[in-house]
């Protein structure tokens, strides 16, 4: 019979429990830029043809993720050995199924594959990442903004010019449209957030008419990056979170009069700015835990919009 003395047992039950793994901050970023290239939404490229993701396994969103292509389920909560994404991470480049492939990046350290694998076992859970499920979820729900006002987003739209596309994946964004056939993009960065700055929401200006759902948490953009979003009038989905922007910067969203949804988590934001917000009649989604949002200014912001949610914590 094992027996334990009771020091040991002491000790035992003084040692902390080990932190879930988080997706969004530690597995995404390593996913992001080992597999995003060639694992976003059909695209078309400049010559109109569509290119579908290698193997049909998208990895823009949890549904995609668990469902898989062709070579079975991309993730098998709890089971490492029968989720494909950490068996082609493992793979050597040379081979055609590697992920990533030659040429296409750096393979994952050993420490970022037992990440992967050690978040897989814990159950594989995404946390409150949904990728390009959130945009599906908000245009499916009933009397929703984004299904009110999905059609008018959409009308006039123009194809996304394909190289402005090329380059914002190459620097780590999953991106893709928010629907099939959809003109409308969703835009996230999920790897290499740290070299993520006020330049790279420069070579989104090109796409100003096509974005509807941004994603910059934890990047290094400023209050500077903010006065060029303010100009992206269908974007209806904004996270922010982790980021420096201040008060200056939501003023720069005055004239974004289609957002729904705004994480603002984590920043420098506080009261000063809810007089902007306000003023963004279909607002209904605002997160602000960590920020310098008080209590009192959640609740008046919350009265000032009908039917919204304002949280901070």
């Amino acid at each position: 019979m094992l027996r334990l003395s009771l020091p040991s047992l002491f000790l035992a039950a003084a040692l902390p429990a080990a932190a879930e793994i988080n997706f969004r901050t530690q597995v995404l970023p390593v996913l992001g830029k080992a597999c995003a290239e060639c694992h976003k939404a059909p695209q078309k490229d400049s010559s109109g043809k569509v290119q579908n993701p290698k193997g049909g396994l998208r990895m823009d969103a949890p549904s995609h993720l668990l469902k898989g292509g062709s070579g079975g389920a991309g993730i098998e909560p709890g089971d490492p050995d029968k989720s494909l994404v950490y068996q082609r991470v493992l793979l050597p480049q040379e081979h055609e199924d590697a992920m990533p492939p030659k040429g296409k990046g750096k393979p994952l350290t050993f420490a970022e594959t037992e990440l992967v694998k050690n978040w897989i076992l814990e159950g594989a859970k995404f946390g409150d990442w949904k990728g390009s499920d959130a945009a599906t979820t908000a245009a499916t729900a009933p009397g929703s903004p984004a299904k009110r006002t999905a059609d008018p987003l959409a009308a006039g739209v123009t194809e996304a010019p394909a190289d402005v596309l090329k380059k914002i994946a190459d620097l780590g964004a999953i991106v893709g449209p928010v629907s099939t056939d959809s003109k409308l993009l969703r835009i996230e960065f999920v790897a290499n957030t740290s070299t993520i700055t006020d330049k790279t929401v420069d070579l989104l200006k090109p796409l100003a008419g096509n974005i509807t759902d941004l994603d910059l948490s934890n990047t290094k953009i400023t209050d500077a990056a903010m006065a060029t979003i303010g100009t992206f009038t269908r974007l209806t989905r904004l996270s922010i979170g982790g980021t420096s922007v201040t008060d200056a910067g939501i003023a720069s969203l005055k004239g974004l009069v289609n957002l729904d949804s705004l994480n603002a988590h984590s920043t420098q934001v506080s009261d000063a700015a809810l007089a902007t917000l306000q003023s963004l009649r279909k607002l209904k989604q605002v997160h602000f835990w960590k920020s310098r949002v008080s209590a009192d200014g959640a609740k008046s912001l919350q009265k000032a919009l009908p039917g919204s949610s304002v949280s901070i914590d």
